[in-house]
C-alpha cells in the first residue's frame, strides 16, 4: 500500500493555543478573536474534526511556503466560505540560540505572518491530489528568513480575526510496518528487521541468544574462560551467526571522552572473542553509551537518589569526588559490560560436506523418498546461496518430483528461492498455490500462502483477501502456533483499518483498531515489532496507545535505539510532564545512545526534526543547549 503524498508533510498539532512574543519584525496586522463570537462556529468545526484529519505546514527549498490538509471533505467545513482563510506565521531558530534569553510574553501573531489566503484563491492554487488532500501555496519567505532555520505557525482566519492558531510536532508515523511472519521450511525463518526483502538483504535467522559479558573498571580485557564457558552451553558452534548486535556500555563516571575510547575497545575485544568461533563472521552492528539507564534505575531509593533531576556534567562532577566513589562502586561495577544479541541458523551434519556431494547426495534422498534427510541437504544448499558461497542457480539443478509427497520440500525450496531473491512475492505465491493442490491440509504451506497475500494486500492487490479470515482461523488446527496466528489477525486489521481509512470511513477504522489493540495484548512482541505497532497507532493519532506498549521497554539496557527515540517524540506531545523524571530520563537515554539523532530533533519540523519551538521549553532548551554544543 503506497503512502500518501499527504500524509507524507502533515504535521500533527500539538495544542492549539501555544503562542510566543511577536518578533521585531512587522507583521500582518490580524486580531486575535479566539474568544470572540464570530469565531466560535469555526472552534466548534474543528472541535470536531477526527483527529486522522490533519494539518500541516511544509516549507520547500525555494522558500515557497505550503498549507496541507489530508482530507478535503474537511477542508471544505472549516474554510467553508471566501471569508475564511490560510495565514502562516514564520518563527527563526535565531529565537533559540543557547545563551538568549526566550521574552515570557506571549502574544500573537508573532510578526513574520504572510498575508492571509481566502476559501477561493486557496482552491485555486490547489495541486490536485488523487487521495482527496489540499496542498496549496500561501507565500514565499521574506527575504530576512531565507537561508535560516524556519517554521511556520498556522492562521486560520475569518477575515482579519485569528480563529485558530497552533504550532507542529512532527512523528513519524507513515513509514510502519506489518508485524514479521516469517515464511516456514522446516522451521519459521524470519528476517532481521521488518524490511529484509525489500531492502535486497538475505539475513535470516531461526534463534536469537543474549548475553552480557562483564567487564573491571576502566578495563577492556575479555575473560576468555566466560565467553567459551557461556557459547558452550548457547552450543553456538553448532550454528551459523547470521548477524551480531554488540551494545558496549561504560559507567558513567570519569571524562565522556574516555569511557567512549573504552567502549571501544571493550566492542572489539567481544567481536575477537566471537570471532575465534567463526572468523567470516560479518554483519556486525555496534552501538556505546555510557550506562545512565541502569545508573539512575539503581539509584532508586539509596542515599544516592538524589542525583535524579541533575544535569549529567553536575553528576560527573559529583562523582568524580574521591570521597563518594568507593560507596558507589557497589552501584557502578554492574554497569561496565557488553551485551551480544546473536542471530543464528543451525548447521546441519552436512556443513563440511562438498558442494559436488551434496548435489550428489540430495539426488539420492530424492529418489529414496527421504524427504526429511532432502529437506536438510537443500536447507545446507540454500544457507550456502545466502553467504555467496554458491550460485543461485545451483537450487534448481536437481528436480523435484510434483506429488503429495514431495510437497514439504517443495515448499522448502520456494521459501528459500523466494528470500535468496530467486523470485518475487507473486511468483511465489502462484507456486505455493501449485504445491496446495498436492498437499491442501499443509499447514505450514498454508501459512506461507496468507504470509504472502498480505505482503500482496500491502501493496495494493486485494485479491482473495476476503477469504484471509477464515484461513488464518484454519491453522489452529494445522499446527501452527498461537501467537503466530494472533499476529496474522493482527495484520489482518492493520490493513483493514487502511482500506477503511482511504474510504474516509473513520468510524470503521475505529473498529479495527480496537480489534488490533485487543489482539496486541496477548500477543509476544519483539522490539521491531513494538516500533511498527507504535508507529501505526500514532499514524492514527493514538499517541496514548503507542506511549504505553513502549514504555515497559524504554527501561531495559538492551530497548532499541528507534524505541527509545519514538518514546521520546510521543513525549514531547505532553509537555505537562517536561518537568518530570520520566521526561527528562528519556531525553537523556536517547541523548546518550545517538547524540546528533537527538540534535535533529529540533530541527524545522517539515525537514525531519520533531520541531524546533520544542526548544520554547526551557527543560528541553537546557538539555538541548548542553547536548548539541551550542
Amino acid at each position: 500500500m503506497s503512502i500518501q503524498p499527504v500524509l507524507r508533510i502533515a504535521i500533527i498539532v500539538l495544542f492549539c493555543n501555544f503562542s510566543f512574543l511577536s518578533s521585531a519584525q512587522k507583521s500582518m496586522k490580524f486580531t486575535d478573536g479566539r474568544q470572540l463570537g464570530n469565531c466560535i462556529s469555526c472552534k466548534t468545526v474543528i472541535d470536531q474534526k477526527p483527529k486522522e484529519v490533519l494539518f500541516g505546514i511544509q516549507i520547500n527549498d525555494k522558500g515557497e511556503v505550503f498549507f496541507t490538509m489530508n482530507d478535503k471533505a474537511w477542508f471544505d467545513k472549516i474554510i467553508k466560505s471566501n471569508s475564511y482563510g490560510i495565514s502562516v506565521d514564520l518563527i527563526s531558530k535565531d529565537r533559540y540560540a543557547c545563551g538568549r534569553t526566550i521574552p515570557v510574553n506571549r502574544k500573537i501573531p508573532l510578526g513574520n505572518s504572510l498575508p492571509g489566503v481566502y476559501r477561493n484563491e486557496l482552491l485555486s492554487r490547489n495541486v490536485d491530489l488523487p487521495e482527496g488532500g489540499i496542498y496549496t501555496k500561501i507565500g514565499d519567505l521574506p527575504h530576512y528568513l531565507k537561508g535560516k532555520e524556519v517554521e511556520g505557525n498556522l492562521i486560520i482566519l475569518n477575515e482579519s480575526y485569528i480563529c485558530y492558531y497552533s504550532n507542529f510536532v512532527n512523528i513519524d508515523r507513515s513509514a510502519w510496518e506489518l508485524l514479521e511472519m516469517g515464511l516456514f521450511t522446516d522451521s519459521l525463518i524470519s528476517g532481521i528487521g521488518n524490511s529484509t526483502k525489500k531492502q535486497g538483504k538475505n539475513s535470516t535467522y531461526s534463534r536469537i541468544h543474549q548475553f552480557e559479558i562483564p567487564f573491571e573498571k576502566a578495563s577492556s580485557r575479555l575473560d576468555p574462560a566466560f565467553l567459551t564457558t557461556y557459547l558452550d552451553s548457547l552450543r553456538v558452534s553448532d550454528a551459523r551467526i547470521t548477524k551480531v548486535g554488540i551494545r558496549a556500555y561504560s559507567s558513567v563516571e570519569g571524562s565522556e571522552k574516555f569511557n567512549k575510547e573504552l567502549m571501544k575497545r571493550r566492542a572489539a575485544s567481544a567481536v575477537s572473542g566471537l570471532k575465534k568461533y567463526q572468523p567470516a563472521m560479518k554483519n556486525i552492528s555496534v552501538v556505546s553509551a555510557e550506562n545512565w539507564i541502569d545508573f539512575f534505575k539503581d539509584i532508586q531509593d539509596t542515599r544516592f537518589s538524589h542525583f535524579t533531576g541533575k544535569s549529567k556534567p553536575r553528576i560527573k562532577e559529583e562523582l568524580n569526588e574521591t570521597a563518594q566513589l568507593p560507596e558507589m562502586e557497589g552501584i557502578l561495577s554492574n554497569h561496565r559490560k557488553v551485551m551480544v544479541t546473536l542471530y543464528t541458523q543451525s548447521k546441519s551434519r552436512y556443513y563440511s560436506m562438498h558442494d559436488t556431494s551434496l548435489s550428489t547426495e540430495l539426488s539420492r534422498a530424492i529418489e529414496m523418498k527421504d524427504v526429511p534427510k532432502a529437506q536438510e541437504l537443500q536447507k545446507e544448499i540454500a544457507l550456502r546461496i545466502a553467504d555467496n558461497k554458491l550460485p543461485i542457480s545451483f537450487m534448481s539443478k536437481i528436480e523435484v518430483p510434483k506429488s503429495k509427497l514431495y510437497a514439504p520440500l517443495l515448499n522448502d525450496r520456494e521459501v528459500y528461492r523466494y528470500l535468496l531473491q530467486g523470485s518475487n512475492e507473486q511468483q511465489a505465491l502462484e507456486n505455493f498455490l501449485e504445491i496446495r493442490k498436492m498437499e491442501p491440509d499443509n499447514g505450514k504451506l498454508n501459512y506461507n500462502i496468507s504470509s504472502l497475500r498480505f505482503f500482496m494486500w500491502q501493496h495494493g492487490d486485494t485479491t482473495d483477501v476476503s477469504s484471509l479470515p477464515e484461513e488464518i482461523n484454519k491453522l489452529a488446527n494445522q499446527g501452527i502456533s498461537p501467537n503466530l496466528i494472533q499476529r496474522m489477525k493482527i495484520n489482518y486489521f492493520i490493513l483493514k483499518g487502511e482500506d477503511q481509512m482511504s474510504a474516509f470511513k473513520y468510524d470503521a477504522k475505529d473498529s479495527s483498531l480496537q480489534e488490533i489493540r485487543k489482539l496486541y495484548a496477548s500477543t509476544d512482541m519483539s522490539d521491531e515489532d513494538v516500533f511498527s505497532m507504535a508507529k501505526y497507532y500514532a499514524h492514527y493519532s493514538q499517541m496514548a496507545w503507542a506511549k504505553e506498549i513502549i514504555q515497559p521497554r524504554v527501561t531495559k539496557l538492551d530497548v532499541s535505539e528507534d524505541l527509545v527515540f519514538y518514546y521520546l517524540n510521543l513525549l514531547f506531545y505532553d509537555p505537562s510532564i517536561y518537568s518530570s523524571d520520566t521526561f527528562r530520563n528519556a531525553m537523556l537515554a536517547a541523548s546518550n545512545l545517538n547524540p546528533k539523532r537527538f540534535c535533529d530533533y529540533f530541527k524545522p519540523n517539515d525537514k525531519g526534526g520533531a520541531g524546533m519551538q520544542l526548544l520554547e521549553y526551557p527543560q528541553i532548551r537546557g538539555m538541548y543547549c548542553v547536548e548539541c554544543n551550542e
